[in-house]
């Protein structure tokens, strides 16, 4: 073959699309994933036949019941839902529809490029079934979520389970951190009210002595003849009252009237105490002296008697 027919058959075979080492390529992977695909409908024959579930059928959920009976819930390509019970040697006892499982409500929802809807739904067991419709509302498929998605659940499941003995220990702890706050938060009311009291009682105390001295004030304004002098005592009175005002004022913005009220009236009655105490010693001591005086005089009259 010359150099120029070699060359123009490479060329034609280029123009073919990379001569016949492609095209076997091509054919090798068209081979490999018939059979991956021949492989994963094995799979999940043999998946089905273990949990003794009928070709094209899916599980969704098994559980036991309180005779020990298998219930499995299950979903054919067609949609519909069956929930069948077994007996401990995996025979049918009996098979209930369920209705169709487009009939479940959307957990989510929309429209891909081909304009067909792709909605998710949630059966009954909590199974999450992904369904792709057509225009008609028909079914065209249907998938159960990977294993991945229920590994998750079950690490969440563990993970939770795991951490069950921190979450008792969390409560403990917190207990004591409040318990602490709640021991503050009195101890804080506490010295509060007292110095509430005490304050109240003081100005409960200074509110008597001002109101005391000013009457004493307006009693010598009575007594001074000049109109000079009484002006400038009354001033002194006044001065006095705007001091009283003032207290009340303070005590009413703190929210201690009632508190200066009350002492205010118990100094008044311990004055009262006081001066009635007061008067009666020297009751006492006028009726002693007056005794006293007396005696002297009967003892006089008796000198004077026998002197005669």
């Amino acid at each position: 073959m010359s150099e120029g027919n070699q060359e123009q058959q490479e060329q034609n075979q280029q123009s073919q699309g990379g001569g016949p080492l492609d095209g076997v390529t091509e054919q090798v992977g068209q081979v490999a994933q018939g059979a991956q695909e021949t492989a994963g409908q094995a799979v999940d024959q043999a998946s089905q036949a273990a949990e003794g579930l009928a070709p094209g059928t899916e599980l969704l959920s098994e559980t036991t019941n309180e005779a020990g009976q298998t219930v499995q819930r299950t979903v054919d390509q067609t949609g519909n839902v069956v929930e069948n019970t077994l007996d401990e040697s995996g025979n049918l006892l009996d098979e209930t529809p369920l209705g169709s499982i487009t009939d479940l409500p959307a957990e989510e929802e929309y429209t891909n490029e081909e304009g067909q809807t792709v909605r998710t739904v949630k059966d009954e067991s909590g199974t999450l079934i992904s369904l792709q419709l057509g225009e008609d509302g028909s079914l065209l498929n249907l998938q159960i979520p990977p294993p991945t998605e229920t590994e998750e659940a079950t690490e969440e499941s563990s993970s939770s389970y795991e951490s069950g003995p921190q979450e008792e220990e969390q409560p403990e702890d917190q207990e004591q951190e409040e318990g602490l706050q709640d021991l503050s938060q009195q101890v804080q009311e506490q010295t509060v009210n007292s110095a509430q009291d005490f304050f109240g009682e003081s100005l409960g105390r200074l509110k008597g002595q001002l109101q005391d001295e000013r009457t004493q004030f307006e009693s010598l304004a009575e007594q001074v003849p000049d109109e000079e002098a009484q002006a400038q005592i009354q001033e002194m009175v006044d001065a006095y009252e705007s001091l009283e005002s003032s207290l009340d004022q303070s005590a009413e913005d703190l929210g201690l009237t009632e508190d200066v009220n009350q002492a205010l009236q118990q100094a008044q009655e311990t004055a009262g105490q006081v001066t009635e105490q007061a008067g009666q010693a020297a009751q006492g001591a006028q009726d002693t002296v007056g005794g006293v005086a007396q005696q002297a005089q009967q003892a006089a009259g008796g000198q004077q008697q026998e002197e005669a």
